[in-house]
C-alpha cells in the first residue's frame, strides 16, 4: 500500500507544472511584447519625421517671408514642430536635425545649394533626421545605441515671383 501511494504522488501530481510553464514562457513573451513596443516606437517615429518633412517643405513652396529673409528658420521651425513630440517637448533637442537645400532651375540631378529654401520655380528639399535609443530593456539591448530615421520630402516652389 505504501509503494502505491509514493508511485501515484510522484506520477499524479500538477503541482509545479504551472510555475514550470511559465518560467519557460515568460522570457519569449516578454521579448515579444518588448519587440512590438519598440517596432510601434520605431514606426511612429519614421511617420512622424516624414509629415515633418512634408510640413516643412510646404512651407517652403508658398514663399512665406521671402522678402523678410526669415523664410528658412521658418522652414525649420515648421519641421521642428512636429517632431516635439519625439523629444519630449524639447525645441532645441540636438537629436533632430532639419536641412533645408534647394536645386535652382528644378534642376534635381545638378548640385544642392545647402541651407537655401530657393527661389521661384526652384526645388526644395527638406530632410529631417532623428536619433534615438531604443526604448525597451530587453530588446534594446539586441539593436545599436542610436536608431537614424529620416525623411526627406522635395517640392518645386510656387512661382511667387517671377521664374528664372
Amino acid at each position: 500500500m505504501h509503494i502505491a501511494n509514493t508511485r501515484r504522488s510522484l506520477t499524479g501530481s500538477n503541482e509545479g507544472a504551472s510555475t514550470l510553464e511559465m518560467a519557460l514562457l515568460l522570457p519569449v513573451l516578454l521579448v515579444v511584447v518588448f519587440g512590438l513596443v519598440e517596432f510601434g516606437y520605431n514606426l511612429f517615429a519614421r511617420t512622424t519625421v516624414e509629415k515633418a518633412a512634408q510640413l516643412g517643405a510646404r512651407s517652403a513652396v508658398t514663399g512665406e517671408r521671402f522678402a523678410e529673409g526669415t523664410r528658412l528658420a521658418l522652414v525649420r521651425s515648421k519641421a521642428r514642430q512636429l517632431t516635439e513630440a519625439l523629444t519630449g517637448g524639447d525645441p532645441n533637442s540636438t537629436a533632430i536635425t532639419v536641412q533645408v537645400r534647394s536645386y535652382p532651375g528644378g534642376n534635381t540631378s545638378g548640385a544642392a545649394v545647402e541651407n537655401d529654401a530657393g527661389a521661384p520655380c526652384d526645388v526644395v528639399e527638406v530632410q529631417v533626421d532623428y536619433r534615438y535609443a531604443p526604448l525597451t530593456p530587453i530588446v534594446g539591448a539586441l539593436l545599436p545605441a542610436e536608431i537614424g530615421v529620416t525623411g526627406k520630402e522635395r517640392m518645386i516652389n510656387e512661382p511667387w515671383a517671377a521664374c528664372k
